[in-house]
């Protein structure tokens, strides 16, 4: 298993490198920027009489706090093509309203602005911003931005970048074919999962839907497809969504895991730690979705103090599971080893500690996507084992029951089991005695280990005169009984029974028969069966009187003289 993680990775690489996405997109123009903070103002014309900005190029931006901002984005002078012009792409962040205002050579102008609710006209696939930048004649030489309400909580204008219209139409095209291929193994593995669920009901099938239901529903706020989808949005509420989805999907995703893994695993100490992390983390995003941005650098703070937390429980999984050699341990690790790698860097970019990237905004897709695909070979082998152990289960249970219900010397039906089997059949049969002639002396002469053999093998010559409908049965000592349907009197007589008695193999060359007693009847109630016992009986009776080596068959007269 440990085999496979270097072709993963090495599979993972070169998908990014053949995609050629992100900000590494080929004549992509990164943009730098200067920011400042704009005093409250009622209106334009305060805004317009306030002193000029103080500009900060080197501080991160959220070192400035919540509030209004200004931004002017840096680059080298671009001259655009008519036919194929510039577009400016960004991240989405909480703000309320944005004003981009494009200068050029010439002195010239052109502005564009919108607000949170009207997001979706610039909205595209991967939640990023994508501006059209108004064509000139003369080149773009500066973006300046007006920022209002920005939460700031990891910058105000993240990952920007200048690229022309087909780059951007090529770099779109490939994150909707992601996006879409996700989508379509989500809805695969939710549907596979609820449809085993239904016939197997292992409860961590049921999970798993849930949580790729969840990762579905989170993929689809947090790509910014709900805002392609359900224009009227507003894209504030959708970051809202996406701090509720988020840890939902990762609490089912330690619920899958707990009932994947079983206590061996998910000891009773760490479930419950787990589940007081869990409704902590589901109270953060709630907390998030209900309250910001009222306290939002606090709620954020308090959100991802959660998700730490959170993660923190996959440690301890890992060293269960590593310590007690479960089977699974490296199949585990594939699966979840990227998507946990990814939350650990979305962590500290929500603490702060790296900046932005395409990739650790985009690339939790990839990781996502490898993580369903080895979940689903993690559940075909759980599913694997689960149906052995019901096979050897059944398997157990079976041979527990023929053990149950047969003679340990000779194999056949003990008497209980017969009786239960026989009694409550429709129809009318034939029931044979049968008992071995002089089986006293045999063991006098030869010991009984000897006469135990000498039973053994009188079974398996009934057993082989046996039909398949018919009930084979030793009632103690050296009686036995074949009952057998009237349909199968021709093949399975009584003479048969004594020729091949006489004919067989047995032990120490002893020549062995035996004397049958018949009779014909139903056995549809205990009294039908007792009346045939009798008649049986004492046909086997006379034969034995008569000689041995016989068969004799029972008339109701002698059933009723026996009685």
């Amino acid at each position: 298993m440990r085999g496979l993680f270097k072709p993963f990775l090495r599979v993972l690489a070169a998908m990014m490198l053949a995609l050629g996405i992100g900000s590494a997109a080929h004549g992509a123009v990164p943009l730098e920027g200067c920011f400042a903070s704009l005093p409250p103002a009622s209106g334009d014309a305060e805004r317009v009489l306030a002193p000029p900005p103080v500009w900060d190029c080197t501080s991160p931006q959220n070192r400035l706090g919540t509030g209004d901002f200004a931004a002017r984005l840096l680059f080298a002078p671009v001259k655009a093509d008519p036919a194929n012009p510039l577009v400016l792409r960004f991240a989405s962040v909480w703000q309320d309203r944005a004003k981009f205002v494009f200068r050029y050579a010439d002195g010239t102008t052109a502005s564009l602005a919108f607000s949170s609710w009207q997001a979706s006209r610039y909205m595209t696939i991967g939640a990023i911003f994508e501006l059209p930048v108004p064509t000139h004649k003369a080149p773009l030489t500066a973006i300046h931005v007006e920022i209002k309400d920005s939460a700031n909580l990891r910058g105000i204008v993240l990952g920007a970048t200048l690229m022309t219209r087909s780059e951007a139409d090529r770099l779109t095209g490939w994150l909707i074919a992601l996006y879409a291929g996700f989508a379509g193994l989500i809805l695969a593995l939710v549907v596979y999962n609820l449809a085993f669920w239904v016939a197997l009901r292992h409860r961590f099938q049921l999970v798993y839907a849930l949580m790729a239901a969840s990762l579905a529903a989170y993929t689809f706020t947090s790509s910014g497809a709900a805002l392609l989808v359900f224009s009227n949005l507003d894209n504030n509420d959708r970051l809202r969504i996406n701090y509720l989805l988020l840890y939902f999907s990762g609490v089912l995703g330690l619920a899958f895991i707990g009932a994947f893994f079983g206590r061996a695993v998910f000891t009773p100490r760490l479930r419950r730690y787990c589940d007081v992390v869990s409704g902590l983390a589901l109270l953060g995003g709630v907390a998030v979705a209900l309250l910001a941005p009222w306290q939002f650098w606090l709620l954020d703070r308090l959100f991802f103090c959660a998700g730490l937390a959170l993660l923190s429980c996959i440690f301890p999984i890992v060293w269960n599971a590593w310590r007690s050699r479960n089977r699974y341990f490296w199949l585990f690790m594939l699966s979840w080893g990227a998507p946990v790698a990814v939350s650990m860097a979305r962590l500290a970019h929500g603490f702060n500690l790296i900046g932005y990237s395409f990739w650790l905004d985009n690339g939790n897709l990839l990781a996502l996507g490898g993580e369903v695909l080895f979940s689903t070979l993690l559940i075909v082998a759980r599913l694997r084992e689960l149906s052995d152990e019901r096979d050897d289960a059944r398997a157990h249970a079976k041979l527990a029951l023929r053990l149950a219900n047969s003679d340990p010397l000779t194999g056949l039906l003990n008497r209980r089991a017969f009786l239960e089997q026989a009694i409550g059949r429709s129809g009318r049969f034939r029931l044979m005695l049968i008992d071995i002639d002089h089986f006293k002396a045999i063991n006098d002469r030869y010991g009984h280990d000897a006469g135990d053999e000498m039973l053994g093998s009188i079974a398996q010559t009934i057993q082989a005169c046996r039909p398949r409908d018919a009930l084979a049965v030793r009632l103690g000592g050296e009686e036995f009984a074949l009952l057998v349907p009237m349909s199968h009197q021709a093949e399975c007589n009584p003479e048969r029974i004594l020729a091949a008695v006489r004919d067989g193999a047995m032990p120490y060359d002893v020549r062995v028969t035996v004397s049958i007693g018949f009779a014909e009847g139903q056995i549809a109630t205990e009294a039908d069966w007792r009346r045939l016992y009798r008649l049986s009986d004492s046909a086997l009776y006379r034969a034995k009187a008569d000689g041995r080596d016989r068969a004799c068959r029972a008339t109701d007269f002698a059933a009723s003289a026996v009685a």
